[in-house]
């Protein structure tokens, strides 16, 4: 029996409203009705996708594909769903065995390359994009992912070049627009002042078609000293580092005064989503990135204030906050920089990372300063403190753990020098990246062109378990930080591990991080403030190192890691917020 235009009409409808039990429910009723309707197992399998049943949803765009070889949609969510399923290397050899069919689709091309790219086969990725655009003309959404995976390969100006290529194709594109500027908070030669209007620059255009909504419009009950609702909302209420930095102020929150709901959009849950969901008041799942659906979801549990921990990263919730969703709306914790947008109105920072009045020039948020830091660090499973490698080595160890486009030619250029200072010293790098060989050639390269030899570097990938991760301090003696990006996660871990992290002192955010996390955990001594005494300070650390037992409770016992403190900073802050909120009310109202 052919399938009812107006009830497959119906069910399209209830899936874009993300209704999506009863869109399945009609979807089914449907595909029985006639099997072999492509575009109902097409529409089923994106509906258990967008729901997190992946299984589910590779089923039925298998069946779509065997019912028309020919479906590029269906081959491209094929591809993609494997992916989502956590089976990433069927999805790369499933998607090489139909690329000749549908080498001619863009959006095929574009999937299998970001399979391709997200096992490391950067080679590969771009090979497939190349061939693409010889074939039938530039792309900008090509050109723009060809410049996220030069990105991940380390290659800082070539990425700029791309995304900078991408917008002069597509003038004002959001997307574009927001990996330029989240680029540039990584390169030694970006400007401040460019980098800041490129972030105004996203902030308009992700907000670009939306009617303004006046904060004061919304019809929460304007009492300052009653309990509020917090919406918190992020991708990585998971195993990442946003979490080890958003635990404390959700464990140690003041009950009594906050109702907390996490609201967590990301395909799949772990063992630390568990966790923080047991930890909140209310929580709820969302697993499409669709704006509505998330905005609508949010609207459900009508939050006094919103606060937001991706910024211009991945996945990020910005793009459902315009039009606004709460009276009061903040971004925190996982971003280095302003948003850029005129409905957030907060954004959490510190004295160090941000000092005043010049940071504030380049916000466009009010910026909240929550000192002595803006973070809180919770160690997750630490494994004992191992002894200094040098003992056993004869020779000094200096490592470094962070994101491959926080490896700079700059920060090579003086870790030549330190090793040069150090006789028989050693360098250990290891970021997930590094398990892709042409990674491995890239930075071996880049390290030679800076005066370390291969022989005196060795380079490591992801390993599989948190715990083996940690264990590899064991054979770091000094632990480098990069610049002018400072790691976050990587510092407070080699610090937990008992490992002194020399830092570099810069000037925005991103650069001073590193300031903040030293001053709190209790080591300015191996805060640098030029580039000749980070050098002098990693050559001395490395004639007396600490002990390392000593360095792990230090951290311990500091500002850092004092989660009942840091969560009454935070709920301080927030609940000025809210009475600012109130006062403003007050004041319209009068």
């Amino acid at each position: 029996m052919p399938v009812s235009p107006v009830k497959f009409q119906q069910a399209m409808q209830l899936l874009h409203a993300g209704r999506y039990e009863p869109a399945i429910e009609l979807l089914q009723v449907l595909q029985r009705a006639d099997p072999r309707d492509t575009n109902v197992c097409n529409a089923l399998g994106k509906a258990f996708a967008e729901t997190g049943r992946y299984d589910q949803s590779v089923y039925y765009v298998e069946r779509c594909l065997a019912l028309n070889p020919g479906d590029r949609v269906a081959a491209g969510n094929l591809v993609h769903m494997l992916g989502l399923a956590g089976k990433k290397k069927e999805a790369a050899a499933k998607g090489d065995e139909l690329y000749k069919r549908f080498a001619g689709d863009g959006h095929f091309v574009l999937v299998l390359a970001s399979t391709h790219a997200g096992l490391t086969h950067y080679t590969t990725a771009r090979r497939m994009l190349a061939e693409y655009m010889r074939s039938y003309g530039p792309n900008a959404a090509m050109v723009r992912y060809d410049g996220s995976i030069l990105l991940n390969l380390g290659l800082l100006r070539e990425a700029e070049a791309a995304y900078r290529e991408s917008l002069r194709m597509v003038p004002d594109e959001p997307t574009s627009i927001g990996l330029l500027a989240a680029t540039l908070n990584y390169v030694p030669w970006a400007n401040r002042t460019e980098n800041f209007e490129l972030h105004r620059l996203f902030g308009r255009s992700a907000e670009f078609g939306h009617a303004p909504v006046d904060p004061l419009s919304f019809p929460n009950e304007p009492d300052p000293s009653r309990p509020i609702r917090v919406a918190i909302i992020s991708p990585d209420f998971r195993e990442h580092p946003v979490s080890r930095f958003v635990e404390a102020l959700i464990r140690f929150r003041d009950r009594a005064s906050m109702h907390l709901t996490g609201i967590y959009m990301y395909p799949t849950d772990d063992e630390v989503t568990a966790e923080l969901r047991d930890l909140c008041d209310g929580w709820r799942t969302i697993r499409t990135s669709k704006p509505g659906v998330i905005a609508e979801t949010v609207r459900e549990e009508k939050p006094d204030v919103l606060v937001e921990f991706s910024g211009l990263t991945a996945n990020s919730p910005l793009f459902s906050m315009s039009p606004r969703l709460a009276p009061v709306q903040v971004s925190a914790v996982g971003y280095p920089h302003t948003t850029g947008m005129s409905v957030i109105d907060y954004r959490i920072v510190d004295s160090l990372t941000d000092p005043a009045p010049e940071a504030d020039r380049y916000a466009t948020e009010k910026l909240v300063r929550l000192d002595p830091c803006f973070l809180c660090y919770t160690p997750r499973n630490l494994p004992p403190v191992g002894s200094a490698p040098a003992k056993a080595n004869g020779f000094v160890t200096f490592g470094t753990f962070n994101k491959i486009t926080k490896y700079t030619d700059e920060a090579f250029a003086l870790w030549s020098q330190i090793l040069a200072r150090v006789p028989g010293s050693k360098l250990l790098i290891k970021t997930a990246a590094l398990d892709g060989a042409d990674v491995r050639e890239n930075v071996f390269a880049r390290l030679e062109r800076s005066g370390i030899p291969r022989a005196r570097v060795e380079l490591a990938g992801l390993q599989e378990k948190a715990g083996d991760h940690l264990r590899m301090y064991d054979r770091v003696d000094i632990a480098l930080d990069t610049f002018p990006y400072n790691g976050t996660t990587t510092t407070c871990e080699a610090l937990a591990m008992g490992v002194p992290v020399v830092a570099l002192e810069g000037v925005p955010h991103a650069a001073r991080v590193g300031v903040s996390l030293l001053h709190a955990s209790g080591f300015p001594e191996n805060l640098a403030s030029t580039e000749s005494r980070y050098v002098e300070r990693a050559v001395a650390l490395a004639s007396a190192p600490p002990d390392r037992a000593s360095v792990r409770q230090r951290l311990l016992s500091s500002a850092l890691c004092d989660g009942p403190a840091y969560a009454g900073r935070w709920g301080g802050a927030i609940r000025t917020m809210w009475r600012e909120w109130c006062e403003r009310r007050a004041a319209a109202a009068r």
